[in-house]
């Protein structure tokens, strides 16, 4: 076996097994009207986190990106600092792409305003502070109800918290059976894939999952080892840019 910074490679009976690496996406526009869309400082953590995959000498067999913009971005940035003599080879995995929990923010904050004496207490707590950390304290919330299928979907075309899951695992199962043997798979998505993935390797509760996706760092990497048969977690939000660039959202 061997190891570099936290990356490492194991075998089972004689064999390697395939090593995913799942980046979440640089900072995004948090509280912009395009929240799809990396920030400067996004853009510099997806750059130095190239740089440091290539000190590291570590090579990918193939990347796998999520459909959204900012997950495009991000791998457009590690390839930038990577800046290897030959391309690695990606394609768009459109099950990678974020779960609707912005949206289904977006949908039910107004109506439980009316309603949810829990939320509006907590609405009332943070009412002078800034619009942002007021927000997210709101979207912490309704996130897990939707994660407890709390909100009722009827008539929406807001997705569930099972129909993501399902979603997720099958993109997953995709990758577990078609990959060659000893293959080392970048993947580039968002925190809450990364923590449905969480999920699905330690078989923790749906609240454990939520508490996950909000500590999740920009620009992180999680490692999975997997078969056809196992998925293993190695690796959680593990962060190799410095310091001062670190964010959550």
């Amino acid at each position: 076996m061997c190891c570099r910074i936290g990356f490492s490679y194991f075998r089972i009976k004689g064999k390697k097994i395939n090593t995913l690496f799942f980046v979440r996406h640089g900072q995004a526009s948090f509280g912009e009207d395009d929240y799809d869309n990396l920030s400067d400082l996004g853009l510099k953590q997806s750059v130095e986190l190239g740089k440091v995959l290539a000190k590291q000498k570590l090579n990918f067999d193939k990347a796998i990106v999520g459909p959204l913009k900012r997950h495009i971005q991000t791998f457009d940035g590690i390839i930038e600092g990577y800046n290897a003599n030959e391309k690695i080879p990606f394609s768009i995995e459109n099950g990678f792409a974020e779960n609707h929990l912005m949206e289904v923010t977006q949908y039910f904050a107004p109506k439980l305003l009316q309603s949810d004496s829990k939320l509006i207490d907590l609405y009332k707590n943070y009412e002078n502070d800034n619009q942002e950390k007021k927000f997210f304290k709101m979207f912490q919330y309704i996130a897990l109800k939707w994660a407890k299928s709390e909100l009722d979907l009827t008539n929406t075309d807001l997705e569930s918290y099972t129909d993501f899951r399902s979603r997720v695992k099958k993109s997953l199962n995709t990758i577990q059976n078609s990959l060659p043997e000893s293959s080392n798979v970048l993947i580039v998505t968002s925190g809450g894939v990364i923590s449905a993935l969480y999920g699905e390797a330690t078989q923790c509760s749906p609240q454990d999952i939520q508490k996950q996706n909000f500590a999740i760092k920009n620009a992180s990497i999680s490692e999975f080892s997997c078969t056809t048969e196992r998925f293993t977690l190695k690796t959680f939000n593990v962060s190799f840019i410095s310091k001062e660039l670190e964010t959550y959202i």
